[in-house]
């Protein structure tokens, strides 16, 4: 069973994730934290968490756009608001907002995504302690 697979009725389970960021340009010596959204999805087996400050993208599916658009994955907008994507190899599992401060070294989930629903907490504090970020290090709080 893959990092997410679901077995009979029990719900995914977090594994190790792979951290995607597009806050790097919002850093600044001026500031010490960033503010955005998350999203938590396996792609190809893989488990990633992908964020972005609000300034760059105000809403979860335009943060998946430019996600898959950076990874060569075909995606289309159906409307202002609904993104379809061609293929089967993704499953998005939910989203939310984070307050990442790196002066105190926290990173602060909560809330969840209008159009993907809550991202699954279970694990996902040890998963991020886990990955190959900057942020591995930061003490994760989830609400």
């Amino acid at each position: 069973m893959l990092a997410g697979e679901q077995s009979g009725d029990q719900r995914r389970t977090i594994a190790d994730v792979v951290v995607h960021d597009y806050c790097s340009a919002e850093q600044t010596s001026s500031s010490d934290a960033v503010d955005g959204k998350f999203l938590q999805l396996i792609i190809d087996g893989c488990t990633c968490l992908v964020f972005s400050p609000t300034s760059l993208h105000r809403y979860h599916n335009q943060m998946l756009a430019q996600f898959l658009k950076n990874r060569g994955v075909a995606h289309h907008w159906v409307s202002r608001e609904h993104l379809e994507y061609d293929t089967t190899r993704l499953e998005v599992i939910g989203g939310g907002r984070f307050h990442v401060d790196h002066s105190e070294r926290i990173l602060d989930l909560w809330d969840d995504s209008h159009a993907f629903g809550r991202f699954d907490a279970r694990g996902l504090a040890e998963s991020i302690a886990r990955a190959d970020h900057p942020w591995h290090s930061y003490r994760v709080r989830i609400s």
